[in-house]
């Protein structure tokens, strides 16, 4: 567990541009974290890199508003499989390696509060340092590159950990032979962690390899497993689908358990944890030492620190028939107060960003479209993202998600993505009736079951 513990600091410039400090914070502690959870306390939350849809935005409106997570994960940084003729290696891999990564996102302390290992904590005081809680995240298949980029991101970006992305199953990614088409061939998830090990060497930055159960299928799960053991990862999380599976059907928990028994390392499970009883039956029936949450945190905002309380009580943690439940002390009224926080740390991230863009002249505009519309547009799909995800689970928000997710914007009849944000406020204040039920919705489409929910629940509300 060496590999796991703090060590020596780096000082650093902040990839955003803010000054280092003359006393950087540490790397974080992750067998101090791990331990955490066997002595009795809740063991780490992670939230999941959802490329589409966990970018910064999401992080950040999580973090400052419901927060509860212990660490996020970045989505992948693309790393390319050559350099194009007459580059410039240094300046180009420290560009792609950086460009979109500040480890100190999730630590702004000035500006936000935080949301400490209680289930309501007050925030430090604006001087104090805490660790970096922002985890960087490397896509390739060429060592060479991969041992550059995972260098930049320790030695100057201070990323507490370098994840390898042997997951994706993009057919764009898996086509040029990274992301969870390394796990057709073990030696080259050995090779590409082994890569991301020798970047990072020296600094206390840890390496983990977040990876799916195969290919096609689950016949190399055990040595894809070892190779990335094999190949320094300092903990594995495993996502137990295929990448035929993509992210349909459910995920196989029994994978989960097998790694945890095969493995020196610790497991962090992830797939279909969309509630503290599945997290605490996760833990229960696996052994993995820690849950990371990706959809579920976006249909239920407040889902993080339901595990946190859940996970504290041992007889819920056990699974005992006779305990009546957790410890939970607010109210529906205030979860929605709670949510609607949320969605607000999310349009000022959204509506921040797109005003940046236009200012900057970035946003590709589209014929017969004026600047705000074009601006409107992308606010108003970025909110009913969001939404999808936070209907489901409600039966009393569901049958007016068809209302939402079809809403235009007409800039002349006053729709735009302000309006849309105090519609889905008020559905939240009026309608929110506790933590959602668990349900399992798409995660970049409407083409499951929940697309058959939205339909009935728009009937419904017709008729």
């Amino acid at each position: 567990m060496s590999a796991l513990t703090a060590c020596a600091l780096s000082p650093r410039a902040s990839a955003a541009g803010h000054a280092s400090s003359s006393s950087p914070p540490p790397r974080r502690d992750y067998a101090a974290l791990f331990e955490r959870g066997r002595n009795g306390g809740a063991p780490p939350l992670f939230l999941a890199p959802m490329e589409g849809l966990g970018d910064r935005r999401l992080r950040r409106a999580l973090a400052f508003s419901t927060g509860g997570f212990d660490e996020a994960c970045r989505e992948f940084t693309r790393v390319p499989g050559v350099l194009s003729q007459g580059a410039n290696p240094e300046k180009l891999l420290r560009g792609i390696a950086l460009t979109g990564y500040d480890a100190d996102e999730l630590t702004d302390w000035e500006r936000f509060a935080w949301h400490h290992d209680d289930v309501r904590g007050e925030a430090p005081p604006p001087t104090s340092r805490a660790p970096n809680l922002l985890a960087a995240q490397l896509m390739g298949s060429n060592e060479e590159l991969l041992e550059r980029c995972a260098r930049f991101l320790a030695h100057q970006g201070g990323a507490p950990r370098v994840d390898l992305n042997c997951g994706c199953p993009a057919n764009v990614v898996t086509g040029k032979g990274a992301g969870s088409s390394l796990l057709r061939d073990p030696r080259d998830v050995e090779a590409m962690t082994r890569a991301v090990a020798l970047g990072v060497a020296g600094t206390g930055c840890a390496v983990t390899v977040k990876l799916r159960s195969g290919f096609d299928d689950r016949g190399l799960l055990r040595e894809n497993l070892l190779a990335a053991q094999a190949g320094g990862a300092s903990f594995v999380t495993l996502h137990p689908r295929t990448r035929a599976q993509g992210y349909s059907g459910h995920a196989a928990w029994e994978d989960i358990g097998f790694a945890v028994d095969l493995l020196s390392v610790p497991v962090v499970g992830n797939g279909d944890v969309t509630s503290a009883a599945l997290a605490a039956r996760m833990l229960r029936e696996t052994g993995c030492a820690g849950v990371m949450i990706g959809r579920g945190a976006v249909q239920d905002p407040l889902v993080f620190r339901r595990c946190r309380a859940a996970l504290a009580d041992e007889n819920f943690r056990r699974g005992d028939p006779d305990a009546s439940g957790y410890a939970w002390e607010m109210t529906a009224e205030e979860e929605a107060t709670e949510v609607r926080d949320f969605l607000r740390r999310f349009a000022d991230e959204v509506f921040g960003e797109a005003e940046r863009r236009d200012a900057e002249g970035k946003r590709r505009r589209r014929r017969g479209r004026s600047p705000a519309e074009d601006s409107e547009r992308f606010k108003v799909g970025k909110l009913k993202q969001v939404c999808k995800y936070l209907f489901a689970g409600n039966d009393a928000l569901l049958p007016h998600v068809a209302g939402v997710l079809g809403t235009e914007v007409d800039l002349d009849a006053g729709i735009d993505a302000a309006k849309l944000l105090r519609d889905v406020e008020e559905l939240v204040a009026e309608r929110w009736r506790g933590e959602p039920r668990e349900v399992l919705v798409d995660a970049f489409s409407l083409r499951t079951a929940y697309q058959d929910s939205a339909d009935a629940s728009k009937d419904a509300v017709r008729t």
